[in-house]
């Protein structure tokens, strides 16, 4: 048997910037914030998801939008779990772990920087919010990681605030 943990809003890079995440996530409808910076700056971005499939294609069923094409709309997602399955997951946006989970840690969501040329997208991964300095090395900027701020707009505004970092937490179950 399946449970659902959470319901959102799928999200992932902006289509035609360079660098950012690769993989696509599902952001929560209530997301916990932390420290931030107001307004956007030089950061890794994340957006919501718009489908760009058109119903004509005969492929999509639309029982699940009353008939209507999901062409253009923002896109929802979920995150469930089986039953009875040791699990290890990362939600981004949120500061706490659903109950009956155990916190492994918690921070920032970050990826590669975004909208440069010449960067290629990295997975967004769950950033530590008290990180290490590793020892011995030196500046080389050979591979960067940033914050990943919302970009609202397929996102609501009114919750995902245009600029704010991510947070995320690791759970375990």
């Amino acid at each position: 048997m399946h449970t659902s943990l959470l319901t959102g809003y799928a999200a992932g890079p902006i289509f035609n910037n360079g660098g950012g995440g690769s993989n696509f996530l599902c952001l929560p409808q209530d997301p916990d914030w932390d420290n931030f910076i107001t307004g956007t700056i030089a950061n890794g971005y994340i957006a919501g998801v718009e489908y760009e499939m058109y119903v004509e294609t005969n492929v999509f069923s639309t029982s699940n939008t009353g008939g209507m094409s999901p062409a253009e709309n923002p896109a929802p997602c979920a995150v469930c779990y089986l039953d009875h399955r040791q699990t290890v997951l990362m939600i981004p946006a949120k500061t706490r772990c659903p109950d009956g989970w155990n916190k492994e840690y918690g921070g920032y969501l970050a990826s590669e920087i975004s909208n440069v040329e010449n960067r290629k997208p990295s997975s967004y991964t769950c950033w530590d919010r008290a990180p290490e300095v590793a020892v011995g090395g030196t500046r080389q900027h050979q591979a960067v990681i940033y914050l990943v701020e919302a970009v609202c707009g397929s996102l609501p505004c009114s919750t995902y605030i245009n600029g704010r970092e991510l947070t995320c937490v690791v759970c375990s179950k």
